[in-house]
């Protein structure tokens, strides 16, 4: 390493993780920087960096515990997960691996949320209306939750649908309904029977709108009966049941054709009932007498609340007043543990799902950024494995580099956690190699290369980390940071009218690796802000859609994510590991490293939740 951004700017490691040089204003106040894992206070904060997590924790392999139908209820101490702070996937107690004989009924869970502009889920994909909508609503498939789903990756079961088939040639999926499900005993629907007409209703209004990718490739829907559907792809894609786990929820007729009701109630098959909802503040969800699946919920409710300040929801878990929180780093995890040894559980793990916001990318259709010298030249100079000291605490740290997370998720291309080795030459850092690639492309000290990279997302960093990084190790560069508010952000982005550099918003996440990829890199893909393309990409991306051999289709995305990286279509950084808290009188709970956190899309759980006795809530 020819050259260090922190070692230019007088600052120790030490002090650099102390938030030194930021501001009070800066990292350290918006409460983003990781405060321990260097190299001089190694293991001050418990679990910080991969050095403190078996490497066996941090595979892809799921959690192979299952429940035994003769099973009789487990002891009291049995019951719940024991107190502590784990490193990589928290198994199930003994009463989780049989919710069937050991939940107890009753209570109401109290949980935080993100406040939702509206209800319409077809109008906007966002999690702030996917978190009650998973209360209220089901799918065709879901994902699988909580202590005995894979922690990392997206494996899907039956939902509305009891059983599917795809056709040999990948075009036609049949989904065979389930019978006598019946939509909540409310306005509009007054508890009548769900048929096949309201999943081709809500997809007619889902290809219209925000999910029009998930079903652009359909071209028609049979109904050969009420209780079966077939759709019709114009192309091969052998994981569509996989992506309709995703997000799309199916909603009554009467909700698709009124518009207005749609953004004002929720209303669907789901485990809970819409009771209340209050912007702003909070939202009630109660048990559905009627709900399909024999025996659930086992909670009453769920209380749902609106909790954006960051030290208020920390108080409001220590005093039992929501159930689970997000640690900021390792040291404010391991504090919190401090004040809460007798029922909270604290967990550190990396996440699985692909790139989300951490990152930047460039614009293809500028001829400055169409010179694949520049844009590797720009990777170069960014020093990663320093960002992830200051920014992330050294969670990455490893003497390969810290992996930078790409929008393809690990799990599904690796058996371990990577390294910065798998995002191969360009992501190490190398200012001297830099230099020389801008200056072949005709850029030096006296003719620098001008641009403003805009961003509202990791808005802190790159104004503070990112852009002063690259700028002090490539003499040839002149970036100017430019903060911008999330709907002017999403809006240039849609829009793809920013000139060369911008931060990235990628979307919700996927269950499919298709859902990460075509949308965003195919040429014609409607996700593809930076205007990519690349014939020999969109090759690739065609093919592993048809590919119904796993190890065949794993080859493909192993050659796409190659690709991508030697490319470098964008430039993205290593993440912080994700370290959820949750007192463990809340049964079935669990962060999944993919799907996302209760807040935003791994909500689903609700429905197998219980409270042990004596909890809060009951």
């Amino acid at each position: 390493m020819n050259s260090s951004y922190w070692s230019r700017q007088s600052l120790s490691r030490r002090s650099v993780l102390r938030g030194a040089g930021f501001g009070v204003a800066g990292l350290a106040g918006a409460a983003l920087i990781g405060c321990g894992g260097g190299d001089d206070d190694a293991g001050s904060t418990g679990s910080t960096g991969n050095g403190g997590i078996a490497g066996a924790q941090l595979t892809a392999t799921a959690i192979t515990a299952t429940a035994d139908a003769n099973a009789t209820p487990v002891p009291a101490d049995q019951v719940r997960v024991a107190p502590g702070l784990y490193d990589g996937p928290v198994g199930p107690s003994a009463a989780e691996l049989n919710p069937s004989v050991n939940a107890k009924y009753g209570g109401f869970a109290r949980m935080r949320y993100l406040d939702p502009p509206h209800m319409d889920l077809a109008q906007t994909l966002s999690c702030t209306i996917y978190n009650t909508m998973s209360h209220t609503s089901n799918k065709l498939t879901r994902g699988k939750v909580g202590p005995l789903a894979d922690p990392y990756r997206a494996d899907i079961e039956a939902d509305l649908a009891e059983s599917w088939e795809v056709s040999e040639d990948g075009q036609k999926h049949t989904f065979n309904l389930r019978k006598g499900v019946k939509f909540h005993n409310k306005a509009p629907v007054n508890g009548r029977e769900f048929t096949a007409q309201d999943v081709v209703k809500t997809v007619e209004l889902y290809q219209g709108g925000s999910q029009k990718d998930v079903f652009s490739m359909v071209t028609d829907v049979e109904t050969p009966d009420d209780y079966t559907v077939v759709f019709n792809l114009n192309q091969p894609l052998a994981d569509f049941p996989i992506s309709l786990a995703a997000w799309s929820y199916i909603l009554p007729a009467e909700l698709v054709d009124d518009d207005a009701m749609r953004r004002q109630v929720s209303v669907g098959t789901g485990p809970f009932i819409q009771d209340e909802w209050i912007q702003k503040e909070k939202s009630v969800v109660v048990r559905n007498p009627d709900y399909f699946e024999e025996g659930l919920p086992y909670l009453d409710g769920v209380e749902l609340f609106v909790q954006s300040d960051t030290n208020a929801g920390r108080a409001g878990f220590a005093t039992d007043n929501y159930h689970d929180y997000q640690a900021r780093d390792g040291q404010d995890l391991a504090a919190l543990f401090d004040e809460n040894k007798d029922t909270m559980i604290g967990q550190t793990f990396p996440r699985s799902r692909g790139a989300n916001v951490n990152g930047f990318q460039f614009q293809m259709k500028n001829p400055t950024f169409q010179d694949d010298r520049v844009r590797r030249a720009m990777s170069l100079a960014f020093d990663r494995n320093e960002y992830d000291l200051a920014r992330n605490g050294g969670d990455g740290q490893n003497p390969e580099g810290p992996y930078s997370t790409s929008p393809m998720p690990w799990p599904y291309l690796y058996d371990s956690f990577p390294t910065g080795a798998a995002n191969g030459q360009w992501y190490q850092f190398n200012n001297a190699e830099a230099s020389k690639m801008m200056q072949a492309a005709g850029f030096t000290s006296d003719n620098r290369l001008v641009a403003e990279l805009p961003s509202y997302y990791f808005r802190t960093e790159f104004a503070q980390l990112i852009v002063p990084g690259i700028n002090q190790a490539l003499p040839e560069v002149d970036i100017t940071f430019r903060e911008i508010d999330n709907p002017t952000h999403v809006t240039i982005m849609s829009d793809r009218n920013f000139d060369g550099l911008v931060g990235f918003v990628w979307g919700p996440p996927g269950y499919s690796m298709d859902q990460w990829i075509y949308p965003f890199y195919h040429s014609e893909g409607s996700l593809n802000y930076g205007s990519i393309n690349d014939p020999d990409l969109d090759d690739l991306l065609v093919k592993q859609r048809a590919e119904t051999n796993p190890d065949a289709q794993k080859d493909l995305w192993l050659q796409i994510s190659d690709r991508i990286h030697d490319m470098v279509y964008q430039a993205w950084f290593p993440e912080p590991f994700i370290r959820p808290a949750w007192h463990n009188y809340l049964l079935n709970y669990r962060q999944h490293g993919l799907i996302g956190t209760y807040q935003c899309y791994a909500s689903d759980m609700s429905r197998i939740l219980w409270l042990d006795e004596g909890a809060p809530g009951r």
